[in-house]
This record gives C-alpha cells, sequence and structure tokens, in this order.
C-alpha cells in the first residue's frame, strides 16, 4: 500500500510568475556569487544557466534541501545525477532556489549505461535512499493521467474520428492501473531524452522531481515510445533495454507507453485553449490518434 503522504511529486506545479522567478533567479546568483543567470527551459521548473552552475526554481512539496540529500544517496549507490554546486537552498515565499553543477560533457547518451542505471534504482528499497522527508508519489493520482476527466473537459476540440481511436485505446488498456503491491518498485518517474544529460563521466539522469512507486515498466515506458511521436532513435531504447537487463511485462509496457502519449495529447489539447503554439502542437498529436500520423510532436 503506497501510504497516503505520499500520493503527491516533490514538483506538481509549474511557476505561473515568470517576472518573479527571473528575479529570483537574479538575487540568488548575486547571493552565490555566480554569473548573470539565462533562462534555459521553462516547464514545472524555471531552470537557468549561471556560468558553469545551473540554477532551479520551483514550487516544491516538502524541504528544499531534501533534494540535495537524495543526489547524494544516489550517486552513494553508484546512480549518476548531478551533483549540488552549493550545499545550500534559498527561498522566496513558496518558492525554492537550488544550485546544481552543470554538466559539461559532449555527445551522444550511452543509453545502455541509462539503462544500467535505472536498473539499480529499482533494486534498492524506498527507505535505502530517499530521504524520510521527501514524498514519493502514487502516479495514478497524477492529474494529467485521470483520462475520464481530461476527455470531458477536452471533447469540444476533439474530433470524432479521434475521439474515437482514444476511446478504443482506453477500452483496450483498461486495469493499466491495477497493480499489486509486490509490483512496486522505486521510479525515476519520467525517464526519456529530455532529462537525460552528458557529462564528462557519462550520461547523468536529471529532474526527480515525478519519483514514484509503480512497477519497474513505468520508467521503461517513455523512451519505448519515444521514436514513435517524438523524433527519437529507435536504437536508443534498444540500447536501453541492453542495459537494464531485467524481465519486463510487454503488455503492461506497451499500456504505459500509449497512455503516456495519450495524457500528453490531452494536456496539450487543454493548454491550446489559451496558446497559438500549444493549440497547433495539440492539433499535431492527435493526428497520430486519428490517423497515425508519426513524429515530430513538438515542432511546427
Amino acid at each position: 500500500m503506497i501510504p497516503a503522504r505520499w500520493e503527491r511529486p516533490y514538483v506538481d506545479r509549474p511557476v505561473a510568475d515568470a517576472d518573479r522567478a527571473d528575479l529570483l533567479a537574479r538575487s540568488s546568483a548575486a547571493h552565490w556569487g555566480l554569473p548573470e543567470p539565462t533562462l534555459l527551459r521553462s516547464s514545472m521548473n524555471r531552470v537557468y544557466v549561471a556560468g558553469e552552475v545551473i540554477v532551479r526554481i520551483g514550487h516544491v512539496n516538502g524541504r528544499g534541501e531534501s533534494q540535495l540529500d537524495l543526489a547524494a544517496r544516489l550517486a552513494a549507490l553508484e546512480i549518476a545525477v548531478p551533483q549540488p554546486a552549493r550545499q545550500e537552498t534559498l527561498a522566496d515565499g513558496d518558492l525554492v532556489v537550488t544550485a546544481w553543477r552543470r554538466a559539461t560533457g559532449a555527445g551522444s547518451v550511452d543509453w545502455e549505461s541509462v539503462g544500467r542505471a535505472v536498473a539499480r534504482l529499482h533494486r534498492v528499497s524506498p527507505a535505502e535512499v530517499v530521504p524520510s522527508d521527501h514524498p514519493i508519489a502514487d502516479p495514478r493520482r497524477f492529474p494529467w493521467w485521470n483520462f475520464e476527466s481530461l476527455l470531458a473537459e477536452c471533447a469540444g476540440e476533439i474530433d470524432a474520428r479521434a475521439l474515437s481511436s482514444i476511446e478504443r485505446v482506453l477500452d483496450g488498456h483498461s486495469g493499466w492501473d491495477d497493480w499489486r503491491d509486490e509490483d512496486l518498485v522505486l521510479c525515476h518517474g519520467d525517464v526519456h531524452p529530455g532529462n537525460v544529460v552528458v557529462d564528462l563521466s557519462g550520461p547523468l539522469l536529471v529532474d526527480w522531481d515525478l519519483m514514484c512507486l509503480a512497477p519497474r515498466e513505468w520508467d521503461l515506458a517513455p523512451l519505448s515510445v519515444w521514436s514513435r511521436n517524438w523524433g527519437g532513435d529507435a536504437a536508443w531504447f534498444d540500447s536501453f533495454e541492453r542495459g537494464y537487463d531485467r524481465e519486463v511485462d510487454v503488455r503492461r509496457l506497451r499500456a504505459l507507453g500509449d497512455l503516456r502519449d495519450l495524457a500528453a495529447t490531452l494536456m496539450a489539447v487543454r493548454a491550446g485553449r489559451g496558446d497559438a503554439e500549444r493549440a497547433a502542437e495539440g492539433r499535431r498529436r492527435l493526428a497520430f490518434w486519428r490517423d497515425g500520423t508519426g513524429p515530430p510532436w513538438t515542432s511546427a
């Protein structure tokens, strides 16, 4: 049984006030003696580059310091992750700031090495690696996996053919969330190319904000479908599987891969109500469910 206090992930809402975060990034960089920061990306967190340091700002469920403790524990288990550049966190109200050493490597990702790291993670117990006050999510409660609610909300933006295909997929994967406690392992929660960076020592697995307890296939599903809709190379997953080298449930892997892409589609459609770029992205994604039109989903 997943404890109730672990139902929400460490980060589950985006930074809404960009100006406030930008000001906080500048003041934090000055406090730490870093160069002027520039925005690298904005998703759930706002991430900045300040010289050789990455500055992350986000809303967290718990202590800001627990993510520093987590990084140290993961590294001790030979799971390669970014390391803190400063052993403190800063805050402005409910926004928390951390500083991390920037990866300085180049070249392609060694996906076999990433697979071995994920396999090591899946073998440990949560108590062995996760600080006692750091949340671990139940991903079945992620709002973007509530397909019934999202479909009802987005019904007006989805054409009949796409909707019919989506409903067939949901019917075909019914019971996807019927998990036994003995099936659950500690998962990173979002293993995909955007969350792997190359350092001089090899690949680092970044962004542990959606860490969760789930079947092992949860961590394999994103990369298993990456080439289908996101424009990646199918060989990446082949290499990952060689490194992972553990038996998986193929039916569950397919279900979680399909449903992850469906969740991404519905979130894009919903976001497109107030954002023309996201609306166009949503239309490209719906085309896959309607007629199988393939990658990429994230470019015009």
